[in-house]
């Protein structure tokens, strides 16, 4: 089962029926997520623990908080669409993401990822696009754009590099 480790804003929008405590889990299982807003507007960044991979989902309302694990995974899709995953490897992906679990965040270095992949899109949205991304290769740009960026953190070994290290951890996953 996923785990998603929210900052206490999130939390308070997808309102879990179960806090879990946190879980240190590898591969697709791991995740971390905030809430931003951009132009008046929440949106969600949820980054993948182990290769910091990138998900962006713009512009959400009280609904989509309600149905997250599903808007989650079409905004994934999205992002892996972006990186020119296959169509196996976008079907292997959300087979292996199943119903998620909710909890605190507990990976420091993930959430300083975060805040870099923040200013980024801050730039972006505000310098080159001008408004909220609204179309789906609106939110592939940005999201392709964090996912092409090397990252570094104190629980990985030397960079990782997003959209290759996805697609890897997305070839060698088994169902757990």
């Amino acid at each position: 089962m996923p785990y998603i480790g929210c900052t206490q804003k999130l939390l308070s929008e997808i309102k879990p029926a179960q806090i879990l405590e946190p879980a240190d889990k590898r591969g697709l299982q791991g995740w971390h997520g905030n809430i931003f807003r951009f132009f008046r507007r929440k949106s969600v960044l949820l980054v993948n623990d182990e290769t910091r991979f990138a998900v962006f989902m713009p512009g959400l309302v009280k609904k989509d908080f309600i149905n997250f694990d599903k808007v989650f995974i079409e905004h994934f899709e999205i992002a892996l669409l972006g990186v020119e995953a296959t169509s196996a490897q976008i079907a292997k992906a959300k087979l292996l993401l199943g119903p998620f679990s909710y909890g605190k965040t507990h990976i420091r270095s993930v959430l300083g990822t975060m805040n870099d992949m923040k200013f980024n899109m801050e730039y972006m949205l505000i310098n080159r696009l001008g408004h909220l991304p609204k179309t789906r290769g609106e939110i592939q740009w940005i999201t392709g754009l964090l996912n092409e960026t090397p990252y570094s953190g104190k629980d990985i070994d030397n960079c990782v590099f997003a959209e290759r290290d996805m697609l890897r951890l997305i070839d060698g996953a088994e169902k757990s």
